[in-house]
C-alpha cells in the first residue's frame, strides 16, 4: 500500500512538471516571436516613416520649383493670364515674390488697375496682389501658368462718372469663373472736376461667375458715411437674362431690393422694394423705348397707405408721378429734414435737363386738422422748381392755393417766393371756428398773400397781403408780422392773433 501510494505521488509529479516545462517552452517560444514581430514593425513602421518624410520633402521641392522662375518672365506671364482670365489690366511692379503657404501663390506689392482709352488711366492703386497659381505643371511653366484666384488687399479704387457706365456694362457680361477677393480697401467716387463726391470703405468683397447656377456673383460688405451696408448681386444667364441686387443697412433699417427680367428690343420688366423703419416703398415697373412706367403695390409710409403711378423718360430726364397717401400729416411735405427738402439742398434737381410733374394727394380722417386734404404740386422746369397749384383744403371752409411759386437754395438756405390765393367759401364758418366775437366779424371772399419761406430756420416774411383786391394797412401787417417765427406758432396763438388782425380790419 505504502508502495502504491509513493508510485502514484510519483505519477502525479511527473505528469505536473511535464504541464509545466510544455507551458514555459510556449511562453520562451512566444516571447521570441513576439520580439521578432515587435522588430518587424519597427521596421516597417521606419520604412513608411522615410518614405513619408521623402515624399514630403520632394512636394516641398516640387512647390519651390516657382522660385527659380525668371522674374520678367513672371512679371509678363501673369499680366497675360490676369488680362485673359479677368478682362482686367494689370500693371504689375516688378516686386515679387513666391510662397507657398496657405497655398502656392505669387505676392505683388505696388500694382496698379489700368483703363486704356486715348490715355492710359489708373483705376485702382494695389498695395497687396496675391495671385494663387495651380500646382499641376511647375516643371512645364513656359508652356502655362494657370491662375487659380487672386486676393487684392489694401487696394483704393477710383472711378469718375463715365467709369460707373463702363462697370455697368461688365457686369452685363460674363465674369470669371475665378474668384477676385477684395480686403480693406476703398472705393473714391469722382465728379469730372476730379472732386471726391463720397468714399466706400470695403472691409471684404468678392465676385465671380458660378458656372453650376449661371450666375454673375457680387458680394461686398462696405461702410460709407460711417455706416455699415451688405451688398448682394447677382445676374442669371439663360433664356430670359435677370439680375438682382440687395441692399442691407441694419443700422438705419434699410433694406433696398431690386429685380429686372430683360426681354426683346431692350425691354424688360421688375419689381423693386424699398424698405425704411416703417415704410416700404413697393414698386413693379416696365421699361420700353427708353421709358419706364411704373406703379406701387401695397405700399405705406409711416403705417400710411400710400399708392403711385407715372412714367419716366430717361434721355432727356422727364418725370411725371402721382402719388395718394391716406392720412398723412401734411405738415410733413414742409418739414425741414423732409426727403424732398434733403434731396433739393443736393442741388442735383437745378438742372436743365430734367424736366418734373408731380401730384401728391392725401387726406386727414380726423376732424381736428385744419385743412382735412391737399393737392401737392411739385414741378421742375427748365432748372427751376416751383409748387404752383399745390392746394391745402378745409371742406367747410374753403381752400389755400399757390401760385407764381419759386424754391431756391442759396448760401445754404432753402427759400420758397410765392403768392398764396386764401378763397373763402364760408366766412361764418371761419369765424366760427376762430371763435371770433360776431360785432368784429366781416365777410370776406378771398386772402392775396406774398411771402418767402426759410425751410431751414422755419421762418416766414411777409411781403405783401391784399383782402378782396385791397392792400391792407402797415397796423395790420404788423400784426401778420407776428406769425414770423413759424417754430412759435400752434393753434391757440394762430386764433388769437387771427382774431385780433380781423379785429383790427375795417373792411
Amino acid at each position: 500500500m505504502k508502495q502504491f501510494i509513493k508510485n502514484f505521488n510519483n505519477l502525479i509529479k511527473k505528469t505536473i512538471f511535464k504541464v509545466q516545462n510544455k507551458t514555459n517552452n510556449k511562453l520562451l517560444l512566444f516571447k521570441a516571436q513576439n520580439k521578432t514581430n515587435n522588430k518587424l514593425l519597427i521596421s516597417k513602421f521606419n520604412k513608411y516613416l522615410i518614405t513619408l518624410i521623402s515624399l514630403l520633402f520632394f512636394y516641398l521641392f516640387y512647390l519651390s520649383i516657382p522660385v527659380l522662375y525668371n522674374k520678367n518672365w513672371v512679371q509678363k506671364n501673369i499680366e497675360h493670364q490676369l488680362l485673359k482670365d479677368f478682362k482686367i489690366y494689370f500693371s504689375l511692379s516688378s516686386d515679387i515674390s513666391y510662397r507657398i503657404l496657405p497655398s502656392p501663390h505669387y505676392l505683388i506689392k505696388d500694382s496698379k488697375i489700368i483703363k486704356k482709352d486715348d490715355k492710359t488711366i489708373a483705376l485702382a492703386k494695389i498695395k497687396s496682389l496675391k495671385v494663387f497659381v495651380s500646382q499641376k505643371n511647375f516643371f512645364l511653366h513656359k508652356k502655362k501658368l494657370t491662375i487659380k484666384h487672386i486676393k487684392i488687399k489694401n487696394a483704393d479704387f477710383i472711378f469718375l462718372e463715365n467709369d460707373l457706365r463702363l462697370l455697368k456694362k461688365n457686369a452685363n457680361n460674363k465674369f470669371s469663373n475665378k474668384k477676385i477677393e477684395i480686403n480693406k480697401s476703398n472705393v473714391f467716387f469722382k465728379n469730372n472736376l476730379d472732386e471726391i463726391i463720397s468714399i466706400i470703405k470695403i472691409p471684404h468683397a468678392f465676385l465671380l461667375y458660378d458656372k453650376e447656377n449661371l450666375l454673375n456673383l457680387f458680394d461686398l460688405e462696405g461702410k460709407i458715411f460711417d455706416i455699415p451696408f451688405n451688398l448682394n448681386y447677382n445676374k442669371k444667364f439663360n433664356s430670359k437674362d435677370s439680375e438682382k441686387i440687395n441692399i442691407n443697412a441694419q443700422t438705419l433699417r434699410l433694406n433696398i431690393f431690386n429685380m429686372y427680367a430683360s426681354e426683346k428690343n431692350n425691354a424688360g420688366s421688375g419689381k423693386n422694394i424699398i424698405s425704411f423703419l416703417n415704410s416700404k416703398i413697393d414698386t413693379n415697373y416696365k421699361i420700353e423705348n427708353n421709358t419706364i412706367v411704373f406703379k406701387s403695390n401695397d405700399s405705406k409710409i409711416n403705417n400710411s397707405k400710400v399708392s403711385y403711378n407715372g412714367d419716366l423718360s430717361i434721355n432727356p430726364f422727364d418725370l411725371n408721378l402721382n402719388i395718394n397717401i391716406d392720412n398723412y400729416k401734411i405738415s410733413r411735405f414742409f418739414d425741414p429734414n423732409s426727403i424732398l427738402n434733403s434731396l433739393i439742398k443736393t442741388n442735383l434737381l437745378f438742372n436743365k435737363n430734367i424736366s418734373m410733374s408731380s401730384l401728391i394727394t392725401t387726406n386727414q380722417k380726423s376732424k381736428n386738422k385744419f385743412f382735412q386734404n391737399a393737392e401737392i404740386q411739385f414741378n421742375i422746369i427748365d432748372g427751376k422748381l416751383n409748387l404752383n397749384k399745390t392746394r391745402l383744403i378745409n371742406e367747410k371752409i374753403g381752400l389755400l392755393e399757390l401760385k407764381n411759386s419759386n424754391l431756391s437754395f442759396e448760401n445754404n438756405k432753402l427759400i420758397l417766393n410765392t403768392d398764396i390765393l386764401v378763397d373763402i367759401k364760408n366766412s361764418d364758418k371761419l369765424f366760427s371756428l376762430l371763435q371770433t366775437n360776431k360785432k368784429v366779424r366781416k365777410p370776406i371772399k378771398d386772402i392775396l398773400i406774398n411771402l418767402d419761406y426759410d425751410f431751414s430756420s422755419d421762418e416766414i416774411q411777409f411781403n405783401n397781403i391784399q383782402i378782396d383786391n385791397k392792400k391792407i394797412s402797415n397796423e395790420l401787417l404788423r400784426i401778420i408780422e407776428e406769425f414770423n417765427d413759424n417754430k412759435l406758432n400752434n393753434w391757440n396763438r394762430s386764433k388769437r392773433l387771427l382774431n385780433v388782425f380781423f379785429t383790427a380790419y375795417e373792411g
